[in-house]
């Protein structure tokens, strides 16, 4: 009588595939992670845990490791289920006070303080032939912004790291790399 009331219980739940009485639901993912185009690790990411559920034999050695274990269920973890609702904000943001400077710079052929319009962005130093300014986040200079004139005037921006951790996630986000880095080099913008 027991095993079919279980068995009925988990019908139940089948058909409706909600939590009830006897279930509690968790959002889970299933994750395969391929290195060079080969299967290597299938993780199972849950709200407090992450598990290696199989591995290829070339991957073995990593899936046993307990420092990338401690990695993916300390600081992946925590960077997985983080809001990233604020970085988009201030991506949107830099991404805008670039725009200002290079429009500023297009329309006039100068730079100056007045082309400085967001209260994120301060001057470091500044003169016609270029300079630095950095763009803040929660009041500290994180984002360093380099202004300079080789055959045209160009602009750079790279990370500075601090001990916020608001700035650390910003700079450290593949967003940021991709706004500030080549593959090889820095990213520079030609402002003429």
């Amino acid at each position: 009588m027991l095993l079919a009331n279980i068995y009925e219980e988990f019908s139940d739940f089948a058909y409706e595939k909600k939590a009830g009485q006897g279930f509690k639901i968790s959002n889970v993912k299933l994750v395969d992670f391929y290195q060079n185009k080969e299967f290597c690790l299938q993780m199972l990411i849950g709200a407090k845990e992450v598990r290696v559920l199989k591995n290829s034999v070339k991957c073995e050695k990593l899936a046993k490791d307990k420092s990338f274990l401690t990695f993916l269920n300390g600081d992946f973890l925590s960077l997985y289920h983080q809001d990233d609702t604020a970085l988009q904000k201030e991506l949107q943001s830099l991404k805008k006070a670039m725009r200002d400077i290079m429009v500023y710079y297009k329309l006039r052929l100068k730079l100056d303080k007045a082309m400085i319009k967001d209260s994120n962005v301060s001057i470091l130093k500044l003169d016609e032939n270029g300079g630095t300014l950095f763009y803040k986040i929660n009041h500290q200079a994180c984002v360093g912004i380099e202004l300079f004139k080789e055959d045209k005037m160009k602009m750079k921006i790279y990370g500075i790291e601090n001990l916020d951790k608001e700035c650390k996630f910003f700079i450290s986000s593949p967003a940021f790399k991709e706004l500030s880095y080549t593959k090889n080099e820095f990213r520079l913008y030609v402002l003429e």
